[in-house]
């Protein structure tokens, strides 16, 4: 961990209380923060990270496979209990969350973001994401019990301008909104000023580039488009799906 700056702040919540991180005495905690790869540079940076337990914060911490990055002024995160999975033989590579400047661009360039809001909600599953904001007051949320797959990659920004002929900036970014009960497949793209519905998919390789306000659809294509309304969807496989209707008798099963 590194934390430069003033009036930063980590917090820990768990059921029985909350841990001030950059304040604390408690040794397992400082060794966790001591492997976690968490860097932050600038000032009244906050974030919060909610946990059923202390083991679940050390297994998200120190097991490779989450990175977190704050380059600038006054910006918040905020995460709910999630689960973030990593697989070298999958490709799984867990959550990566920048804000400002992304890694590996060299002592000559120089990005920051100010007053960004990074939001995930509760029981949310991520298998290979990367989230990335690099303009002003710019948000990203993901509701609770959103699923994400692993090659994807949210994108609140273009990096770039785009002018007219004026010279006057064109793609200003300002949210990406993934609603409750939202499942991403692999290897989606996600850009700016995006709003997804509540349980709702969006399928493999699509590219998302618009707000979908209506609930329960597919999405897919490129650039993505509603291809199927009245859906939902669950986390288990068909098979144990199914067994599971044929226990339980369910009046739907037997018209299928």
């Amino acid at each position: 961990m590194n934390i430069q700056g003033q009036d930063n702040s980590i917090v820990f919540a768990f059921p029985d209380g909350v841990v001030s991180c950059l304040d604390t005495a408690d040794a397992r905690i400082c060794r966790m923060l001591e492997q976690a790869d968490i860097t932050i540079t600038g000032d009244g940076n906050s974030v919060l990270m909610r946990f059923d337990s202390v083991d679940a914060a050390e297994q998200l911490l120190t097991g490779g496979g989450f990175l977190l990055i704050v380059k600038g002024d006054g910006n918040s995160v905020s995460m709910g209990n999630v689960i973030v999975r990593c697989s070298s033989i999958l490709g799984m590579t867990g959550l990566r969350l920048i804000i400002g400047q992304l890694p590996g661009l060299g002592a000559g360039v120089s990005r920051t973001a100010d007053g960004c809001r990074v939001a995930i909600g509760d029981r949310v599953v991520i298998n290979g994401v990367t989230l990335y904001l690099q303009e002003n007051d710019s948000s990203v949320t993901i509701g609770d019990d959103s699923q994400l797959s692993w090659g994807v990659d949210v994108w609140c920004t273009d990096a770039h301008m785009i002018t007219d002929l004026e010279g006057r900036p064109v793609n200003y970014a300002e949210s990406i909104e993934i609603g409750r009960h939202v499942w991403v497949g692999k290897d989606v793209k996600i850009g700016k000023n995006v709003s997804i519905a509540d349980n709702s998919i969006i399928g493999w390789g699509s590219i998302v580039t618009k707000r979908f306000d209506e609930p329960n659809v597919i999405l897919a294509g490129i650039p993505a488009k509603i291809v199927k309304h009245g859906i939902n969807w669950d986390r288990k496989c068909i098979n144990k799906y199914v067994k599971g209707l044929q226990t339980t008798s369910c009046p739907f099963f037997l018209l299928a």
